[in-house]
């Protein structure tokens, strides 16, 4: 008698990448669905210093490459949303595995078409705005909560918000 394991399905359109990533608090995923490998990335942003409401547009992004042998999650480098660009961490070198796994992060938040069929994206049950855990059925298909959806669908402009958070393999 052979088991077969069926890999888990992504619970994240691709098309939300963008979005889910520049949350504020996200926490994604990506599976590699040929080689069998993923990464987890958390994206968090930064809040300006003097007013603690006032949400800066710089992330600091974390890695955990979860076939290096290592358990946890390693600082990769500062994201800046408003030209999505990128510095590395301190002691991250250019040629490193966590560098290029930034480096590639940062391509797919600019174009999520790179990911193709080849990487599923999942999140973790949290919201990806604010970070509490999601409790309302539809939100997994989302990623936040209905309150931190309604705000950012409100501050969508250029994208279709129906075509961007429409759930994959439903």
């Amino acid at each position: 008698m052979s088991i077969q394991i069926r890999a888990a399905r992504p619970n994240l359109n691709p098309k939300s990448l963008p979005t889910l990533a520049l949350a504020g608090r996200a926490n994604i995923t990506f599976r590699n669905n040929e080689q069998l490998t993923h990464m987890n990335v958390r994206i968090k942003q930064l809040r300006d210093k003097e007013d603690r409401k006032k949400m800066l547009p710089i992330y600091y992004v974390n890695i955990s490459l979860l076939a290096d042998g290592r358990s946890g999650h390693q600082f990769a480098g500062t994201l800046f949303a408003e030209s999505l660009t990128y510095v590395l961490g301190k002691g991250v070198t250019p040629s490193s595995r966590l560098a290029q796994a930034l480096g590639w992060v940062v391509a797919a938040i600019k174009d999520p078409t790179i990911l193709g069929t080849r990487v599923g994206l999942f999140h973790n049950g949290t919201c990806c705005k604010c970070g509490l855990p999601l409790t309302h059925p539809e939100s997994i298909n989302t990623a936040m909560g209905p309150v931190c959806l309604e705000r950012v669908k409100a501050a969508m402009t250029s994208v279709d918000f129906f075509d961007t958070f429409t759930p994959i393999g439903v």
